[in-house]
């Protein structure tokens, strides 16, 4: 090699170094400035979540087979009455090829920020975990819903049969979330037509269960009740109790108010015998009373030590209440949240006053995910909220309540003769 051509290569590598160094600045604004906007993106669905949600509503009206609730429905899934547990049929298998979350989750990639080493987040809950991670916050194994197969129309009153499978969590995170934040950031952009994003238009209908991480949320709606319930004050009468989410606290749905208790369907340990046994309705709902009205540790997790429902406290009161007749679990119905698609089963637990009070001693108002408003108080514990029409109509038809627990609270008050709340 010549000198002049050694001095031009030096000259050229001198220029492809120096070249580096002086985008280094703008790719690091760039990193910064998709940061700041995935913050600000997260931080307005914080903020306008209730209005999104109304949206998305009000634009999928064919998809609400039952026209008084805000969750997207089929023929079928909200039953003729509520129904006891044992009506809906719960069958667990494996996930198959064409099941596979790796073309949903590249699909949606596109939003996430790029880090210091200047790759993508690879997902949503890693861009969550990175800039903006709340206080509760773990992978845990949850039940993902494949298939819903309604009654025969000569018998309506037959219960669902729903198929699952194993996945995580963050599965549900990073596919079917995403909607919301979507919806979010085309909003304050200026957006006033919902439901066109790309990920949401690729995914197609919100009943392609399969196409994405359909992790279904189990929501209850606590009714006390004293005295026969017939309404009438000098007699008693229903309480029922709801939940402030609080901001800062949980991953989603924050600042808003819900049915308690409620939470992810999950099973409360990652081992195969518990896998099985914990696709129960009831199991999760004593597991969310225990956190969520007792302050227990989150049971859903990666421990060794599994939980037995009829001996361990307070699990074993609980199911010695429903075994006595002194508390009623019935199912009423099943949709997908009209914001984000993903499935909400609805049911109502109504107690006996007696076994409430005593089961419930311990109770608090303030729990790791927010407040619980509990009404005025009953001896030494809470009575709740009174269970007449402008309580339960209002909490129903107020936006900042999440859709499923709009559901919870229409349901009962339609069947709130069939349950002995009037």
């Amino acid at each position: 090699m010549g000198l002049e051509t050694t001095v031009a290569v030096a000259g050229l590598l001198v220029g492809i170094v120096a070249a580096g160094f002086a985008w280094a600045p703008q790719r690091q604004a760039g990193r910064e400035q998709g940061v700041a906007l995935f913050v600000r993106v997260r931080g307005h669905l914080k903020g306008h979540r209730a209005e999104l949600s109304t949206a998305c509503a009000e634009g999928q009206t064919e998809h609400r087979a039952d026209g008084e609730l805000v969750l997207l429905t089929r023929p079928g899934w909200v039953p003729p009455r509520p129904q006891p547990l044992d009506a809906v049929r719960l069958t667990l298998r494996e996930s198959r090829p064409d099941e596979q979350l790796d073309s949903c989750r590249a699909d949606v990639s596109r939003y996430w920020p790029h880090g210091p080493g200047a790759r993508r987040a690879e997902s949503y809950s890693a861009a969550i975990e990175a800039y903006d991670r709340p206080g509760v916050w773990f992978n845990g194994p949850s039940y993902r819903l494949l298939d819903v197969t309604s009654p025969p129309a000569e018998h309506p009153g037959d219960g669902l049969a729903l198929t699952f499978a194993l996945g995580r969590y963050f599965d549900g995170l990073d596919t079917t979330e995403p909607l919301a934040y979507e919806e979010a950031l085309r909003h304050l952009k200026g957006g006033t037509t919902p439901l066109r994003g790309p990920f949401r238009r690729g995914l197609g209908s919100p009943f392609a269960l399969h196409r994405r991480a359909a992790l279904p949320g189990v929501n209850t709606l606590t009714v006390r009740v004293e005295n026969g319930g017939d309404g009438r004050p000098e007699n008693g009468g229903a309480y029922f109790f709801m939940h402030r989410r609080a901001p800062g606290k949980v991953a989603l749905a924050m600042d808003t108010t819900h049915v308690a208790p409620a939470g992810e369907f999950q099973p409360h340990a990652d081992v195969l015998p518990v896998w099985r046994s914990d696709l129960d309705l009831w199991h999760n709902t004593m597991r969310e009373y225990a956190e969520e009205f007792l302050g227990a540790p989150d049971a859903a997790g990666s421990g060794g030590v599994t939980l037995d429902y009829a001996r361990d406290a307070p699990y074993a009161d609980f199911a010695r209440a429903v075994r006595d007749g002194r508390a009623r679990v019935r199912f009423l119905g099943l949709g997908l949240d009209p914001l984000t698609w993903k499935p909400e089963i609805c049911l109502v637990c109504v107690w006996d006053a007696a076994a409430f009070d005593e089961i419930f001693a311990g109770m608090g108002e303030h729990n790791e995910e927010g407040v619980l408003v509990v009404g005025a108080r009953a001896d030494d514990g809470y009575r709740g909220v009174p269970f007449t029409a402008e309580n339960v109509l209002g909490y129903a038809g107020h936006p900042t309540t999440l859709p499923a627990g709009r559901a919870c609270l229409t349901l009962a008050w339609r069947w709130r003769h069939e349950l002995g709340l009037v």
